[in-house]
């Protein structure tokens, strides 16, 4: 049983470089990864200005930022765009916005949930701790969302892309933004 249209759903933004810096700076000591926040703070050493980020996990992989660019040929490194996303945009406060970017940066490097990702096709769940020390891409922006306040009905571990998708949609008017949002891959 494989979704009809999602296999994929991620999170990015747009933010200061300067501001990201900071937050990376201040994200390095409690992070599951402090090497890897290491070297996204390298990347930005001669940066200013406006930069986009995104937070993800893919198959198999674990929990990575990227950074996103309009010049870039390749649709996996530029901003979320049709007709390869279908891009939510949400608004957000910047108390909002920097817990979301904390959580992530706090995770960046744990492993995939093969089990929970496989299991979300399936009517059947497992007992999840509080805050998982993994996760598959649909939990990941759920964990996200629910940072800030913002819930889906059901079991945040048992959630596939497209209920994701759903979902974004049916709250979209509530956290409307043009700057960044949530981007679904379609299939």
């Amino acid at each position: 049983m494989i979704p009809k249209e999602y296999c994929h759903v991620e999170m990015s933004f747009h933010t200061a470089a300067d501001t990201f810096k900071k937050q990376l700076h201040t994200a390095i000591e409690h992070s599951h990864s402090p090497a890897r926040l290491e070297l996204l703070k390298k990347r930005l050493r001669n940066i200013k200005g406006k930069i986009i980020v995104c937070f993800y996990i893919n198959w198999g992989e674990t929990v990575s930022c990227r950074y996103l660019s309009e010049i870039i040929t390749e649709p996996y490194f530029r901003p979320p765009e049709e007709p390869v996303y279908d891009v939510i945009p949400l608004k957000m406060n910047v108390e909002e916005s920097e817990k979301i970017i904390n959580f992530n940066l706090k995770n960046i490097g744990k492993p995939y949930d093969y089990m929970r990702a496989i299991l979300s096709l399936a009517p059947i769940t497992l007992r999840t701790p509080d805050l998982p020390d993994k996760f598959y891409c649909a939990q990941l922006v759920l964990y996200t969302l629910k940072e800030i306040g913002i819930e889906i009905d059901g079991d945040i571990n048992h959630q596939t892309p497209l209920s994701v998708h759903k979902f974004l949609e049916s709250i979209k008017d509530r956290h409307m933004d043009t700057n960044g949002g949530s981007k679904s891959d379609s299939k």
